[in-house]
């Protein structure tokens, strides 16, 4: 546990809150509407319900969700857990590089592509726990295994590259490519380190922990270790947070209003 301090977090949680209305009943997200004329409202014609709007309004949502939430771990809670902070900054940084991987793209078929590809991921993963479960939607539903032909009907009609669609969705290759575009070439190895922690990896602990305390076990090979937040290190992953969802959020205005 960590005294929570933490100012170098101010300004994403200053974007969260500026996007933010607490009602009793719900919390919404303030952004604008896509102008019928707009850029993302050219995006989305012929895209059925595999829109690039939705997909990036869904993509910010997740980003801002996870920065009200360390929020309230730092602000409220007084105390912070060592794994949790970044954790919930991977759930930063995933979903704004994703979108801002969309929307910098200039040119039109691309972000179409990116888009489908990223439907067809989502839906790839849902037909697993579809099997899982053995879960069949009720009519009008579809499988999953349906949508994903309706999502290659849609790419064929639009004239897109079908390897571009198909091809295998990874963050690793959104975050190096969102990274590239604020200027932050070191992104790829921030997410590597925020996993590391979401996954409870070892080395990641131990390698971007501030170390407090140690022990020896029975073991000769084993050593217990205290460790408690590197708020030094977590500043890092908290710039490249801040970086990619402003810049998701001013590609998304661009583009909604443009």
């Amino acid at each position: 546990m960590s005294n929570a301090n933490m100012q170098f977090l101010s300004e994403l949680f200053e974007i969260a809150e500026s996007l933010t209305e607490h009602t009793e009943q719900q919390i919404s997200f303030g952004l604008d509407e896509v102008g019928p004329t707009s850029s993302l409202a050219q995006d989305d014609v012929g895209m059925g319900g595999y829109k690039v709007s939705s997909l990036v309004t869904s993509s910010i949502g997740a980003a801002v969700d996870h920065v009200i939430a360390l929020r309230s771990l730092v602000m409220k809670a007084g105390e912070v857990t060592n794994a949790a902070p970044w954790t919930l900054l991977r759930g930063v940084i995933e979903p704004s590089s994703l979108a801002v991987w969309i929307l910098d793209d200039p040119n039109r078929a691309h972000r179409r592509e990116r888009t489908l590809r990223v439907w067809r991921h989502d839906m790839t993963e849902r037909s697993y726990w579809e099997r899982t479960t053995g879960h069949v939607p009720s009519p009008p539903g579809q499988k999953a295994t349906d949508r994903i032909k309706q999502i290659d009907g849609i790419a064929k009609e639009l004239g897109l590259r079908m390897q571009q669609v198909t091809e295998r969705f990874r963050y690793s290759h959104t975050v190096r490519a969102a990274g590239t575009a604020v200027n932050m070439p070191e992104a790829l190895a921030r997410w590597q380190e925020c996993s590391g922690f979401a996954h409870g990896r070892t080395w990641a602990a131990v390698r971007f922990s501030q170390p407090v305390s140690a022990a020896r076990m029975r073991d000769p090979d084993s050593v217990m270790l205290g460790l408690a937040l590197n708020e030094t290190l977590l500043e890092q992953a908290a710039d490249l947070a801040t970086a990619l969802l402003n810049k998701a959020l001013g590609d998304y205005a661009d583009a909604a209003n443009g």
